[in-house]
């Protein structure tokens, strides 16, 4: 009945069943096949929903990235960008990175960047002398930057999803390490009990030897009496129970005590959000570079600095210039927590998008509320969906025997690295991101631990690939999304695409290789 239950949910995807429908379905046949009650299952969902804080944060970000969406919010953004450093070689372009990886980090959507703002910069780039191409690819390449600045999304669900699967492996891990602790402690205590009833064995030869009188001086036969025998013996067998005791706690002292165990690795929404900054900076750094040196190369126009228009703008966003600062002063610095930002950004954005610039009337909010709640009911329904065939995987110790089987044929963590990245990328090619991190992050985040990576580090590699898997011809997910806005033919995106996906190689395997690039500025801050 399994088998052909299996069969059918496989059949049933194929055929465009929802993920969280075969996620769940897969997690039930599992249970059921293994024996195991569904009282099993339904409590893997429950205890993570209702005692993990992350699960506020999740709707109150998304409700925050919606209202910016709906406001005038991005014009103000591009227009004080333009301010400031349109001037530069290839300004406009840093314009549309930065505009792109700001709404990204908010919407935590690399398609919705591309239809919200590539309608706004794409004409505005031709205009100004930028070709067809290098707006294509900077417009689509850029609707994945920023995933890994806060208030990222992604970065938010991978935290609580590689937390859990890191807290059932390392319990799994306790509890092995506690029977094999018991069972050498019993065979250490052994031979020293042994030992002891030897001893009395002995002594009780004797008595019996000395009763028929071998070792009477005078050779008269020793007659002893039952009471006294009786007594006799009662004194030997106290004796000897001390000596065995004695004996065990001989043989625990000179048992060797095992090292302390390093204390496990720790994951955490903050430290996800202080690991990121530099990586992030890097990326945006390296095609902001590019853009400079291709302004420079076909001698695109520059639009003339004005302090007026730089003040006007700058009153204009006047704002939402916080927003940001909210989150980074107030987590980086230690004020508050991931968890308590969300509620301050969503209460803020709400006050200056409706009540302040009033971009937003009262009668839209009800729909606003709606379609931001539906995106978060349905990640919402494949974590928890993920969670319970994450759950089984712990207990039925998939993990360990995948990691048995890998490292069998990959003994390197460098190599692994190698291998993982390649693997991200075609995951990223071929599902979105939320369902990407909530189905092979259980997977992949105990193995890498085997290897030694960090499992901060390991978030900020696994969301780099993603970022880049989205434009990877030929079924980047981004490239289709371009292809509908600009409607433009996908190959032509697929060629626009290219260098950008060099320099994104580039930022990947120098935040593969340079831990220090994802942890250096969490090990600084000491947040935890």
């Amino acid at each position: 009945m399994i088998t052909v239950a299996s069969i059918l949910c496989i059949l049933l995807a194929l055929a465009g069943l929802p993920l969280f429908l075969v996620i769940g379905s897969s997690a039930l046949l599992g249970y059921l096949g293994s024996g195991q009650s569904l009282e099993l299952f339904f409590a893997s969902n429950f205890r993570p929903v209702s005692t993990n804080p992350v699960f506020l944060a999740i709707p109150l970000f998304t409700l925050a990235g919606y209202l910016m969406a709906e406001s005038r919010a991005p014009e103000r953004m591009v227009r004080l960008s333009r301010a400031a450093v349109g001037w530069m070689p290839g300004g406009l372009a840093i314009v549309a990175l930065i505009a792109c990886a700001g709404f990204t980090a908010f919407t935590g959507a690399s398609g919705v960047t591309i239809v919200a703002l590539g309608g706004l910069l794409m004409p505005t780039l031709i205009k100004d002398g930028y070709p067809r191409k290098f707006s294509l690819g900077l417009l689509t390449t850029g609707g994945s930057r920023g995933l890994l600045f806060p208030p990222s999304l992604p970065l938010i669900i991978y935290a609580m999803v590689a937390g859990l699967a890191m807290e059932g492996v390392q319990q799994m891990d306790a509890d092995t390490d506690d029977d094999q602790t018991a069972i050498e402690e019993s065979a250490a205590s052994q031979p020293s009990s042994n030992a002891a009833q030897d001893e009395l064995d002995d002594e009780l030869d004797d008595i019996l030897a000395e009763e028929e009188g071998g070792n009477n001086p005078n050779g008269d036969e020793a007659e002893l009496s039952d009471d006294e025998l009786d007594a006799m013996l009662a004194s030997m067998d106290e004796d000897g129970k001390k000596g065995v005791a004695s004996g065990d706690k001989v043989a625990k002292r000179d048992v060797p005590v095992a090292a302390p165990r390093a204390p496990p690795a720790h994951i955490s929404v903050d430290r996800l959000f202080v690991a990121g900054a530099l990586p992030g900076t890097l990326a945006i750094m390296l095609v902001a570079l590019y853009s400079i040196w291709f302004g420079v190369k076909r001698k695109v126009p520059r639009t003339t600095f004005r302090w007026g228009e730089l003040g006007r703008s700058f009153i204009g966003g006047l704002w939402e210039i916080p927003i940001p600062l909210i989150i980074i002063v107030g987590i980086y610095g230690g004020f508050f927590t991931a968890i308590d930002g969300a509620a301050i950004v969503a209460a803020y954005v709400f006050i200056v998008e409706v009540l302040i610039y009033r971009d937003i009337r009262w009668r839209q909010l009800p729909r606003i509320f709606r379609e931001s709640m539906v995106l978060v009911g349905g990640i919402l329904l494949i974590m928890m969906s993920a969670l319970a065939l994450t759950n089984y995987f712990i207990d039925r110790e998939v993990p360990q025997r995948i990691f048995a089987m890998v490292k069998e044929s990959i003994s390197s963590p460098i190599t692994f690295l190698i291998v993982l990245n390649v693997f991200l990328l075609v995951v990223g090619t071929l599902m979105d991101i939320f369902s990407a991190i909530l189905v092979v992050v259980p997977m992949i985040t105990p193995i890498a631990m085997k290897y030694g990576i960090d499992p901060v580090h390991l978030g900020i590699i696994f969301l780099t690939n993603l970022e880049m898997g989205f434009s990877t011809p030929p079924v980047g997910m981004n490239l289709f999304v371009g292809s509908l806005a600009f409607k433009r033919p996908v190959v032509e995106l697929y060629r626009a695409a290219i260098p950008y996906l060099g320099l994104s190689f580039i930022a990947l395997m120098l935040i593969t290789y340079w831990p220090d690039l994802s942890l250096w500025l969490v090990r600084v801050t000491g947040v935890q």
